[in-house]
């Protein structure tokens, strides 16, 4: 088994997921209107599923998530979600309308999932000078447990792994809040860390 990231490591990790999940969240808010955004101080963690699925609210708590792979020198996952009543209420602020149909509903919000991980992307490679882009994105619906494992299996096996978790919500009616993970496999967390001379 690898050592642990150190407390420097995490902090190099959170620096990234600052400028990553910042331009993510700020191509969010132009999407809905420009309405002032908050954004929480990042966190690094080292995880296992359950304990991920507790920064969401529990395991147990209604979610939809729009999941896209990262490809390129870095692999993992990257988790757009957003508590059920949240997601809708996103939904209507894309749309401008609340009685849209599903299908444009979840198609609105995937959009809106694939450009904030293209920026927060981006940000990353201009960071690392790595390309990196996101796969199409998958819209799920359930309880963050379940999500969220299926994320961290998806990016590394069963092995604890850097999530790199970032909080926001819009102002305004409705109001949205919710959260960007990042999720690496191990060998890319190490990649990450080297390029990033820590």
């Amino acid at each position: 088994m690898s050592p642990s990231p150190s407390d420097i490591q995490l902090d190099a990790l959170r620096e990234v997921a600052n400028i990553g999940c910042g331009h993510a969240v700020n191509a969010l808010a132009r999407l809905v209107g420009s309405r002032p955004v908050n954004l929480s101080v990042p966190r690094a963690v080292l995880a296992v599923a359950p304990e991920v699925a507790e920064l969401l609210g529990g395991g147990d708590a209604p979610v939809v998530a729009a999941k896209l792979g990262i490809e390129g020198q870095l692999r993992g996952v990257l988790l757009l979600v957003l508590p059920t009543e949240a997601g809708a209420a996103l939904e209507s602020l894309l749309l401008r309308r609340e009685d849209a149909p599903v299908e444009e509903r979840e198609s609105a919000l995937s959009e809106a999932a694939n450009i904030a991980a293209s920026a927060c992307l981006s940000a990353i490679g201009t960071l690392t000078g790595w390309k990196l882009l996101p796969t199409v994105p998958v819209l799920v619906r359930g309880v963050a447990g379940a999500v969220v494992s299926g994320a961290v299996t998806e990016a590394e096996g069963d092995n604890r792994v850097v999530v790199l978790e970032t909080r926001f919500s819009a102002a305004g009616a409705p109001a949205v809040s919710g959260q960007m993970l990042l999720v690496f496999e191990r060998e890319s967390s190490k990649a990450l860390l080297a390029r990033l001379g820590v």
